[in-house]
């Protein structure tokens, strides 16, 4: 489910008859990264940096509100691709957030994802800038979705990535952990 507030449809009209089939280069482990599982944390890992480990997830846990997906995931398009427009980087941004929602659902059913989509519309930079976070309820951090309007300098779009209903989580994280490495291609 897409929800979105008003600066942000009116910045997608810009690219309604934009395809996705321009050139470009830059790192494509954004559009596929590896998503792994730790404590009640979903990651990704880009390129090849380290994955985060459970003593650092521990650490930020004693310290603060627990949002660490959401402060560790920021993706701005034009720092990982090359020789695109703006309206390119909102037309690829918005078939990573679809891509990724797959993803998430197919990785971890059993869990609720926001992928969020923002654009600060004040800045001369027009920065495409991709996050996500696993939804933990009203009492954590999240975007109120009802609300989008409310942010008036940066539109906003947030895929929502339902949890399955039926699903019934096994208790075993590493189970969960084989099978996000295993749907990369990795072993």
């Amino acid at each position: 489910m897409i929800i979105m507030n008003k600066l942000m449809q009116d910045e997608l009209l810009k690219i309604k008859d934009i395809d996705n089939t321009f050139d470009f280069t830059g790192k494509l482990s954004v559009i596929n990264p590896e998503m792994y599982k730790v404590h009640d944390c979903v990651l990704m890992r880009f390129n090849d940096n380290p994955r985060v480990t459970e003593e650092e997830i521990e650490a930020a846990m004693r310290y603060k509100n627990f949002n660490y997906d959401y402060e560790h995931s920021e993706i701005r398009i034009g720092s990982y691709f090359e020789g695109i427009t703006y309206e390119q980087s909102l037309r690829l941004a918005l078939d990573i957030v679809e891509m990724w929602g797959y993803k998430l659902h197919a990785l971890f059913p059993g869990d609720e994802f926001h992928i969020v989509m923002s654009v600060d519309i004040d800045s001369e930079y027009q920065n495409v800038v991709l996050n996500y976070y696993k939804y933990r309820g009203e009492e954590n951090f999240h975007f109120d979705l009802d609300e989008l309007d409310k942010y008036i300098y940066e539109a906003i779009l947030v895929n929502v990535v339902e949890a399955d209903e039926e699903y019934y989580e096994d208790d075993d994280e590493d189970d969960v952990d084989s099978d996000a490495i295993e749907a990369d291609g990795e072993t």
